[in-house]
């Protein structure tokens, strides 16, 4: 491949609004040149949104945003490199990192890259009693003041109240055991505390409940809070309508949103891609949602060497959506609508893809078919198909695409001290070998509901092999047993959401009996996993086997004691 030197181009190492516009011209040069590497020489560059590309997108799972501004901004490309050469990229104000739609064969890697001012803050707790909490926020780092009874946070080019926070062991370094988010009544969040928000002096904020309101029991002095008062608004990388995408070599220290987000993607490779903080600028939080999460992707997806803690939500989560029904237009055609807010404007199907129609209450498909057309309107989507459609619907019909659900291998990753869960698998066909699970939730989870995140893909068949779960599932909100299989379906007699699950050879580190909560699955295998006891935590109620509305369990010495 043809080397192209970033230094050419007037991209040099420094701390200059001049950049982006200068990195914006070098690739528009550069657009159509097949084989190239644009390599950067080694320092640290920094980006603001001056001179970015301005798009107006519709980022899955993302909070809606009136247009969003990149600085690496790939549009159109085919068999491009860009070698960070080992660098630092410090992103400024509301951007977007990376942008990357309809190319084919990228690949990204060697660098990290973080934001000067992340969208979060965090303050560490001097005292805490059941109504009463005194965190101590470094006014150098985090900005803030008490503006209309609500704690408020500013940053560059931006300024929220504080809506909620979640607590992280001070030596842990993961969320504290015997706590959960708590969301503070601010602003436009309704629901919550209703603390007497005060300054204390010295730097400190003053925490003081009403009436019945308490703390969580589990809260101590010496832990961190994760302060939430940003939308969830920028993925570090957003890659949309692309095939043969490689990241390799990468540290994301912080995001606005996800980590990594692909949209309607093929064959996508994660390569030692790690999400967690940055030795010289330490932090108890990284991205503020998932590490990576694909959408409505197909192909192949794999994720090797990965390392994902600490950040705000789920490791991975793959997943599809499914698409309500708004009105029947005519025998081909129907009006849909979507399910969760942040799905909105998010493309559903390309034309040519196969389409099932289902029941939101089972979620079985009663009709298949194919979109012959898809057109995006303001509020909704105008879907034509390539077969007549049944006379009548049910009440609660949604509509799938089953064309865009990946096989995923994730293979000797970490998913550790992170909020929820360490990986949703909602797509066609899953390997998860030689990982290791460290999460306050369960460390795999498979759902598939059509009632909130509407979050779509039955799996065929799913094996977990040769993984280590160590004490995981001690927040009892984010997962039932350490692997959790539960769809949200009616059941319906002989028909199972999702196919063969598979435990090989995985060791199940618990402090307690917990360690399979499965529903609705045909088939369950169990072999050669080995149990240990632990007395990290407290024991929650459960059986190590809770098992209903599925169909055969093979567990002959599947699970060995030791």
């Amino acid at each position: 491949m043809k080397i192209a030197s970033a230094t050419d181009f007037g991209l040099k190492p420094g701390n200059s609004p001049l950049l982006t516009g200068i990195l914006r011209e070098a690739l528009l040069s550069l657009r159509g040149a097949e084989d190239v590497v644009l390599r950067f020489e080694p320092g640290e560059y920094h980006f603001y949104p001056q001179g970015g590309l301005t798009r107006k997108l519709c980022i899955s799972n993302h909070d809606r945003w009136d247009g969003h501004t990149a600085a690496f901004a790939l549009e159109g490309f085919d068999n491009f490199v860009i070698d960070g050469g080992r660098s630092r990229f410090i992103f400024h104000t509301e951007i977007l990192p990376f942008y990357i739609a309809e190319c084919r064969n990228i690949r990204l890697q060697n660098f990290l890259m973080d934001y000067a001012r992340p969208s979060y803050s965090e303050g560490t707790i001097v005292s805490v009693s059941p109504r009463q909490m005194t965190v101590e926020i470094d006014e150098d780092k985090w900005e803030w003041q008490i503006k209309d009874k609500c704690l408020f946070f500013s940053g560059e080019n931006f300024g929220y109240p504080l809506h909620l926070w979640l607590e992280m062991d001070g030596r842990e370094k993961g969320p504290a055991y015997g706590t959960d988010d708590l969301y503070i009544c601010a602003g436009s969040q309704k629901v919550g505390l209703h603390p007497l928000i005060e300054e204390a002096g010295g730097g400190r904020v003053r925490f003081t409940l009403q009436g019945e309101e308490r703390f969580f029991e589990g809260s101590r002095a010496g832990n961190k809070l994760v302060f939430r008062h940003h939308p969830r608004s920028h993925p570090a990388f957003y890659a949309v309508d692309s095939a043969g995408l490689v990241l390799e070599k990468i540290r994301v220290c912080h995001a606005g949103g996800m980590g990594f987000l692909a949209e309607r993607c093929r064959d996508v490779s994660l390569l030692r891609l790690e999400v967690m903080p940055d030795e010289k600028n330490p932090r108890c939080f990284t991205a503020a949602a998932d590490a990576a999460h694909f959408v409505n992707c197909g192909g192949d997806i794999l994720l090797e060497e990965c390392r994902f803690e600490q950040q705000m939500d789920d490791g991975l989560n793959i997943h599809g959506f499914y698409s309500p029904v708004v009105k029947k237009a005519d025998e081909y055609t129907l009006l849909l609508g979507w399910g969760h807010r942040d799905q909105q404007g998010v493309r559903l199907a390309r034309e040519g893809d196969e389409a099932a129609l289902l029941d939101a209450g089972n979620l079985y498909p009663f009709w298949r078919g194919r979109f012959e057309k898809v057109s995006m309107q303001e509020e909704n989507v105008v879907v034509r198909f390539d077969r007549k459609l049944p006379q009548v619907l049910p009440e609660n019909t949604v509509a799938e695409n089953l064309t865009l659900s990946p096989k995923a291998v994730i293979r000797k990753c970490i998913f550790r001290k992170n909020r929820a869960r360490g990986i949703l698998l909602t797509c066609r066909e899953a390997l998860v070998e030689d990982c290791l699970f460290e999460t306050a939730g369960a460390a795999v989870y498979m759902e598939g509901e059509a009632c909130y995140w509407y979050e779509s893909g039955a799996a065929k068949a799913v094996t977990l092999r040769r993984n280590r779960f160590i004490n995981c599932s001690y927040i009892p909100a984010w997962g039932e047993a350490p692997v959790t299989v539960h769809p949200k379906v009616k059941s319906r007699e002989g028909a199972f959401y999702n196919g063969k699950l598979t435990l090989s050879e995985n060791e199940f580190y618990c402090f307690d009996e917990r360690v399979l909560f499965v529903r609705g699955t045909e088939q369950i295998v169990l072999e050669n996993n080995r149990y240990y006891r632990t007395n990290k935590y407290e024991k929650r109620e459960g059986a190590r086997f809770d098992i209903d509305g599925c169909g055969s369990f093979l567990k002959d010495y599947g699970l060995n004691e030791i």
